[in-house]
């Protein structure tokens, strides 16, 4: 009954707490408004706020003087909208995707992780800059444009949607010209542009159809022609999904799956304001909420579905109409449309050396020859490891001693060589959020993040990479993913009592919740890191929660967890808790530490001989220490700055993110103090409505704050 009373005053606590976050955070997040301020260009816009769009829409009233430009002033911060965009879903998969990419176009946070059918990643922030900025697509004489185009009816006959689905699988069977006059037919009843929806249905399905366009199950044949909740991870989990939606609704001929499918895309969609192509991906507009509410992750698919819609426009002889065209502009945007991602190639790492016969060859500072020489590489001896890789040729490089420079491949004096290891131990990840890094050291870029409990091979244990007092461990994951862990995060497997082994015929569901919705099958003999011991039975079974090799978490029934003598797991030998990071700088003499660093926690690191005190003198013997608390190692003083801790004492609550509210609004200076560098809760060196957005997170419990 306690227990119960705990929770309850918890969750109303949480509550009360989230309702007061959000009327408190509204004039930094924007998500308090109503909806975008929309009007007809008429040659003027602010050029200092919205510096670059001027001359694009001149350019286009030129090339087209029938159009109508209407300008959707969002209202939003243009950097808080990327950092929504970059993030993940509810239903744990990313807000945008990117399909046959690589290098500096996939998020260095997630790398190779893949979603949907396994050949999706998520789009780095450069990617996502690059797609979202109208600029890069408003040239008049561009099939980009058409992403802007509103979709609402526009007259068009059955001959020209027929000619628009020729040649396409819409067009088999004899069945063209009913499939045509279906289209025109449902687009007018629901005031939806029929091209538009051609390019939809062919962006969906392509110009053959697809495995959810008609589907047979129980002697009847269902379409899906929109790929309505065709979601989940692997062909056959989407068609399955599509199937049932299919069924659902009824939709057992193509003319009922096209009708219902304009329904609910003018339903769900365009009427709700988001009647582009670009804001049916882009959920920029806060009529009923923002960034969640999109039709589709592939982020390449505005540009692409444009595309194919420019061409029955022109087909047509529609494009010179009066159509109309709504452009949307963000707050704090940079001078210049931001570029498309560059060509980076790998960002992992791989050894070369000086060939044999070659020495002294130049690191430099930076990828250019007249850059400043940092250090040389004597022989073929050295150990160099590469961690990026330039479509120019230039490599970023490591030494032993930890010098970072860059150095020309020149084949003629360079080669790759076998990876340097010198081990193969099976470890698990002991810390939340812990990157793999391309090389050894915080500065280098973040690969992916791991799972607390992952699984995973150590190929270097030699403590070659000891920079700035921490060990460098050199790791390969159950993917094949090379990179680079502190070795305080790190296992060995066979010292863990939380490893156990997947017992089960035919496998078992990894679930997202204790007996809820499956995730995937796990196959019989699947090793697991037990996180969490279930205390309630559901459905007759005690739900463990485990991380899985490949780093996914979810909940198995413990009946079927099996432990390294082969006995059925029970809830002994309780699970070990993340380890909480920190970071001393001896430049400035502060130690960094997450939310739940305390007394214990710095003991374990730097030693039982430290001193604790608090900024009045007095020692603190246990527990939670805060911001401007003192630590005295070995006779030198550090100051501890708890990251979120804005107030100094210890807790992390509303009282930190008023703090940091009060800097923003400029009632309180906290430049050039301890209490800036926590309330930089995402850690890039300045406070915005970022670092409350993180905060308030953290304090619902949503995500952690980390170093």
């Amino acid at each position: 009954m306690i227990k119960v009373k705990n929770s309850l005053k918890k969750l109303v606590s949480i509550i009360l707490l989230f309702v007061m976050l959000f009327s408190m955070l509204g004039a930094f997040t924007n998500t308090t408004k109503a909806d975008s301020y929309r009007y007809t260009y008429d040659g003027n816009i602010d050029t200092n706020a919205y510096p670059g769009f001027k001359e694009r829409l001149d350019a286009i009233k030129t090339a087209h003087p029938n159009w109508n430009l209407i300008i959707m002033d969002t209202g939003l911060d243009w950097n808080q909208v990327i950092l929504a965009e970059s993030s993940i879903t509810g239903g744990g998969s990313p807000y945008s995707l990117i399909q046959g990419k690589s290098g500096a176009w996939i998020c260095s946070t997630c790398g190779s992780r893949s979603y949907d059918n396994g050949s999706w990643y998520h789009a780095s922030e450069a990617t996502i800059r690059y797609y979202m900025d109208p600029r890069n697509w408003l040239d008049p004489n561009s099939s980009s444009i058409l992403q802007f185009l509103q979709t609402g009816w526009i007259e068009t006959s059955n001959d020209d949607v027929y000619n628009a689905i020729k040649g396409t699988f819409l067009d088999w069977d004899g069945l063209g010209w009913d499939n045509a006059v279906a289209i025109n037919n449902a687009s007018r009843n629901n005031n939806a542009n029929p091209l538009y929806v051609v390019a939809r249905i062919l962006q969906e399905q392509g110009v053959n159809g697809s495995g959810t366009y008609r589907m047979y199950s129980d002697g009847v044949y269902y379409y899906n022609i929109f790929n309505i909740g065709a979601t989940g991870n692997g062909s056959g989990n989407i068609i399955a999904n599509a199937l049932a939606k299919a069924k659902a609704k009824g939709w057992d001929s193509l003319e009922k799956s096209i009708e219902g499918g304009i329904q609910f895309l003018y339903g769900e969609y365009i009427n709700q304001k988001q009647n582009t192509i670009y804001l049916n991906k882009f959920d920029v507009e806060d009529y009923g909420g923002l960034y969640s509410h999109q039709y589709m992750q592939n982020i390449e698919a505005p540009k692409n579905e444009a595309s194919i819609l420019y061409s029955k426009i022109k087909d047509t002889g529609l494009l010179n109409q009066g159509l109309t065209f709504v452009i949307p502009v963000f707050r704090n945007m940079p001078v210049a449309a931001s570029a498309s991602p560059s060509t980076m190639g790998e960002t992992r790492p791989k050894n070369i050396r000086i060939k044999a016969g070659h020495s002294d060859i130049n690191v430099r500072e930076s990828r250019n020859t007249s850059s400043r020489i940092v250090t040389t590489i004597k022989n073929s001896d050295v150990i160099v490891l590469s961690v990026e890789r330039y479509g120019d040729g230039w490599h970023k490089i490591v030494l032993v001693d930890g010098t970072i420079g860059y150095i020309y491949f020149d084949t003629s004096y360079f080669e790759e060589i076998d990876d340097i290891t010198n081990c193969s131990e099976s470890v698990i990840v002991i810390g939340n959020d812990v990157n793999l890094r391309s090389g050894p050291g915080s500065s280098h870029t973040a690969i992916t993040t791991l799972t607390y409990g992952q699984q995973m091979t150590r190929i270097d244990n030699s403590g070659r990479y000891n920079i700035e007092g921490t060990t460098w461990d050199r790791v390969r994951l159950s993917d094949g993913t090379q990179g680079f862990v502190s070795r305080t995060y790190l296992q060995l497997a066979s010292e863990s009592n939380n490893i156990f082994t997947i017992k089960a015929e035919g496998g078992l569901y990894l679930r997202r919740t204790p007996a809820g919705d499956a995730i995937r099958i796990l196959s019989d003999g699947t090793q697991v890191t037990r996180t969490e011991i279930g205390t309630e039975q559901i459905n007759g079974h005690y739900w463990d929660k485990v991380t899985t090799p490949d780093g996914a978490i979810g909940y198995v029934a413990r009946t079927y967890l099996r432990d390294k003598n082969g006995d059925q797991a029970t809830d002994n030998d309780k699970p070990h808790t993340a380890q909480t990071k920190t970071y001393k700088d001896d430049v400035y003499n502060i130690i960094q530490g997450e939310p739940k660093i305390t007394v214990e926690t710095l003991k374990d690191t730097y030693g039982e001989n430290i001193k604790i005190t608090k900024e009045d003198g007095s020692e603190v013997q246990e527990g939670e220490i805060g911001t401007g608390f003192i630590v005295t190692i070995d006779e030198k003083e550090y100051v501890i700055v708890k990251k979120g801790d804005a107030t100094g004492d210890g807790k992390i609550n509303s009282a930190d993110l008023l703090k940091t509210q009060k800097h923003l609004l400029k009632n309180v200076d906290l430049t050039d103090t301890i209490y800036y560098t926590a309330a930089d809760a995402t850690g890039d060196g300045k406070i915005n409505s970022a670092d409350l957005l993180k905060i308030q997170k953290y304090l619902l419990n949503v995500s952690e704050i980390n170093l």
